[in-house]
C-alpha cells in the first residue's frame, strides 16, 4: 500500500540493521561478547516486512494480474540493489585473488542460483552472509499472496482463514523448534515471525481484533524455552512494540530522531553492503591497525558506502518501482468492488479511520 511512511517502522529497520553490522563486525573483536546476539536483528526485520508487505497485499483482491505486478515491482525495488550488490562482492573476490588472500571458487551456476534467490534450496554456499534471508523475505512475499489467492478462490470466510493462519504459526514454530524436519532452504521454520508482522497490520486495520494479535503472541511465547528462542522473544517484543506504538498514536514520534531515520532509510543498502565493503575494509586496515583501529575503519566503510549505494542505486531502483501500479485499472476496480460485496475473504476492506498506512 502507497502512502506516507512510518516513522517507526524505518526507525526499527535501522536498528535492525545495525544490530546486524555491529554482530559481524564488533563480533571480529575481543568485544564481540556485546554484540553476540546482534543476528536477532534479522527477527526484527521478518516481522517488519510481514507487517509491511501485508499493507500492500492484504487488502486487495488478488489475481495473475496482480501478482504479476507486485512481483515486478519487487523485483525492480529489490533485485537491482541486490544483484548490484552480488556483482560486487564478486570483484572484491577476484580482487582479493590477485592479492594473494585465498578465496573460495565461485561457479556460473552459483551465481546464477543467487539472482533468483534458490542458492539455498540448490545447495550453494552464499556469496554473501546476509543473503539467505533475502530468499526467505521472497518466499515469505509469494506465500502470503498465495494463501490469499487460495481463500479467494475457495470463498474461505475470513474467521476461518484466520483460523488456518494461526495454525500454521503453531506448525511453523515447531519447525523453528526443530520439531518438524524441513527442507533446507525454505521459510518455513521462519514463517511465524512474518505472520506476526501480518497479523499486526490486520489488526492496525481492524480486520482482527487485538485479542487474536495476542493469541498469536502468546503462541510464539510460550514456546521461547525451547530451541531458537531469542528469535521467537525477539519477534514478539517486536510485535508488541509496534501494538504499543500504534495504541499511544506514536507511529510519527517514536524513534523519529534524524539519526535512526538515516539508518533506517539506508538499512536495506547497509544490510546489503556491511559484510562486503565493511568486512573488506575492516580486513584491510587489520594489517595496519589494532582491532579497535579496524572496526572503526569498517563501521565507517559500511555507513558510507551504504549511504552512497542507497542515493545511487537504490533510492533509483525505489522511484521506478512506483512507475509498476499494483492498483487495478478503473475497469478492474469496478468488478473488485462488485465482487467484493460477496467474497467472504474480502480483501478490498478499507483501512479504519486513524488506521497506520505503510509504504512498499
Amino acid at each position: 500500500m502507497d502512502g506516507k511512511r512510518l516513522k517507526f517502522i524505518d526507525g526499527l529497520r535501522g536498528v535492525a540493521a545495525v544490530l546486524v553490522m555491529l554482530f559481524h563486525q564488533v563480533g571480529r573483536t575481543s568485544a564481540g561478547g556485546l554484540t553476540h546476539r546482534g543476528y536477532l536483528g534479522v527477527a526484527i526485520f521478518f516481522v517488519l516486512s510481514g507487517f509491511v508487505i501485508t499493507g500492500v497485499v492484504g487488502t486487495r483482491r488478488v489475481s495473475a494480474a496482480f501478482l504479476g505486478r507486485f512481483a515486478l515491482r519487487r523485483m525492480i525495488r529489490l533485485d537491482i540493489p541486490y544483484w548490484l550488490n552480488i556483482a560486487l562482492a564478486l570483484a572484491l573476490v577476484l580482487i582479493a585473488g590477485r592479492m594473494g588472500i585465498p578465496q573460495p571458487s565461485i561457479r556460473l551456476a552459483q551465481v546464477a542460483a543467487h539472482l533468483v534467490y534458490l542458492q539455498d534450496i540448490l545447495g550453494y554456499p552464499e556469496i554473501s552472509r546476509v543473503y539467505w534471508t533475502l530468499c526467505l523475505e521472497v518466499q515469505f512475499y509469494l506465500a502470503l499472496i498465495l494463501l490469499l489467492w487460495g481463500a479467494q478462490l475457495l470463498r474461505l470466510r475470513w474467521p476461518r482463514f484466520i483460523a488456518m493462519f494461526l495454525a500454521l504459526m503453531g506448525l511453523s514454530v515447531l519447525a523453528n523448534m526443530s520439531w518438524i524436519p524441513t527442507p533446507a532452504g525454505l521459510m518455513i521454520p521462519y514463517w511465524w515471525a512474518f505472520a506476526l508482522g501480518a497479523l499486526g497490520y490486520w489488526t492496525f486495520t481492524r480486520r482482527v481484533s487485538a485479542t487474536c494479535l495476542a493469541v498469536a503472541v502468546l503462541l510464539v511465547a510460550a514456546s521461547v524455552a525451547g530451541k531458537h528462542g531469542d528469535w521467537r522473544l525477539t519477534a514478539c517484543v517486536t510485535t508488541c512494540l509496534l501494538f504499543l506504538a500504534w495504541r499511544c498514536n506514536a507511529m510519527d514520534r517514536w524513534l523519529a530522531d534524524r539519526v535512526t531515520q538515516f539508518l533506517g532509510r539506508i538499512s536495506y543498502s547497509l544490510y546489503l553492503c556491511h559484510p562486503v565493503i565493511g568486512w573488506s575494509a575492516q580486513s584491510l586496515a587489520l594489517r595496519y591497525l589494532n582491532q579497535w583501529g579496524a572496526l572503526s575503519v569498517g563501521i565507517a566503510a559500511s555507513l558510507v558506502s551504504s549511504w552512497l549505494a542507497y542515493l545511487f542505486i537504490e533510492r533509483p531502483s525505489i522511484r521506478l518501482s512506483h512507475h509498476v501500479s499494483i492498483e487495478p485499472k478503473p475497469l478492474e476496480a469496478a468488478a473488485r468492488a462488485a465482487a467484493d460485496t460477496t467474497s467472504p475473504v474480502s480483501n478490498g476492506v478499507r483501512p479504519a479511520p486513524g488506521s497506520p498506512t505503510t509504504t512498499s
